[in-house]
């Protein structure tokens, strides 16, 4: 029982929490970062001069800022999780980020930038007004994430998937002057466009309903500014291409719902060990046989049927029988032994006739040996007074012993 305890109490605690979600239940949860636009931004960039594509003006500088925060939020449903591999679908929303520029337009028309380019009718005639230009990027997404426990509560896991991103470019003079009035211009296009999405990360369970992941992600290709230009102005005047990719990096908590319903059901049902079982019976030889034959009485059968249905009640699994036979000092001791042995086998084999196994039997005849009344009957005179007093010792002993399941 105490093993039985202990092996209980270890169950207990290894499932307390697993990294990966129970199989077939759903979780969600929220994420935010930070993110950087890469490839095609320095094209844009001054200090590139020698660049075919630059947004270099005659005069004047251009700042970007390609890194900025990013948040989201996700839910996900656990395909499997066995032999610490484990398989998620996901769906979730992400703010991917934004990048943004800002330069003063220091003579009308000579500004390369693309949105400014496409939109240069609009430009003001103030060489030092400031412009501020952005590109957004937000949407859906889709992901598969496969996974692989580290440790019992520790998972690295990877995402491949895809997203579906709206990306708003905006060219935004701070002010302009129009008939000595000041007021605000805006200029806006936007495009949605489907990108691939890399990631991997770890993810650590606290509790078997809340986990903490790290992840890395990749966004392929954000965009495309260039037919986002074309389908708003019905024009292709602008300078190079502006397709980024985007890198993130960001930390996330997640609920997961149906854990401890789930790991009741895959917790094995305690089970007791079972309990030996050990059973005797003794008869006297003069019940069961005549005096000096092995045969059986007519009326041993009820005494062996009753002790038959004894056994059958102790349920037990695959009970071992011992029959041993034994006889008085009367006669020779060569006699005596086989005469036990002979009367040994034949109630062996009328339990075996009423239903036991045989192979879980066994008979051995000891003769005179084991004599119960030791030398009481020493002083007795007589064969008849001698028999009468022997007669414990002419007897027939069953040991019946196995083990019973106990249920809890």
């Amino acid at each position: 029982m105490k093993k039985t305890l202990v092996t209980l109490a270890v169950l207990s605690a290894t499932a307390v929490a697993t990294a990966a979600p129970q199989a077939d239940t759903f979780y969600v949860g929220a994420k935010a970062g930070w993110a950087s636009f890469h490839r095609g931004i320095n094209q844009f960039d001054n200090k590139y001069k020698n660049r075919k594509h630059t947004a270099v003006m005659k005069e004047g500088k251009l700042n970007i800022r390609r890194d900025s925060v990013t948040y989201g939020v996700f839910a996900g449903y656990q395909i499997f999780n066995q032999n610490k591999a484990g398989l998620a679908a996901e769906l979730g929303y992400d703010y991917y980020g934004q990048l943004s520029a800002k330069f003063k337009h220091a003579e009308k028309n000579s500004i390369q930038f693309p949105v400014v380019s496409a939109m240069k009718d609009r430009a003001t005639d103030n060489n030092n007004e400031e412009y501020v230009v952005r590109h957004t990027a937000h949407g859906v997404n889709f992901s598969l994430k496969p996974s692989y426990e580290l440790l019992p509560d520790l998972d690295a896991y990877a995402k491949v998937g895809i997203g579906l991103a709206r990306n708003d470019y905006s060219v935004k003079p701070k002010k302009k002057a129009v008939n000595n009035k000041t007021e605000k211009v805006k200029n806006r296009v936007y495009d949605v466009k489907p990108s691939l999405i890399l990631g991997a990360g770890f993810e650590y369970a606290i509790i078997p309903e809340l986990a903490l992941r790290v992840e890395y992600q990749y966004l392929n290709r954000v965009g495309n500014l260039g037919k986002a230009i074309k389908k708003a102005y019905k024009t292709n005047d602008m300078v190079g291409k502006y397709s980024p990719d985007m890198h993130s990096v960001s930390a996330g908590l997640s609920y997961r719902f149906g854990q401890g319903a789930q790991m009741m059901m895959d917790e094995p049902t305690p089970v007791a060990e079972p309990e030996v079982v050990s059973k005797n019976f003794a008869f006297s030889s003069d019940v069961l046989f005549d005096f000096a034959k092995a045969d059986l009485k007519q009326e041993a059968a009820q005494v062996l049927d009753a002790t038959n249905a004894e056994i059958v009640n102790l349920g037990l699994a695959t009970p071992a029988i011992q029959v041993n036979g034994y006889t008085d000092r009367i006669g020779k001791e060569e006699a005596n032994l086989k005469l036990s042995q002979r009367r040994a086998e034949m109630v062996a084999n009328y339990l075996v006739a009423k239903g036991q196994n045989p192979v879980s039997i066994n008979a051995v005849g000891y003769g005179e040996a084991n004599p119960i009344t030791g030398n009481t009957c020493d002083a007795v005179k007589g064969r008849k007074q001698l028999i009468a007093c022997l007669a414990p010792d002419r007897r027939v002993e069953v040991q019946v012993q196995g083990t019973k399941q106990i249920t809890m």
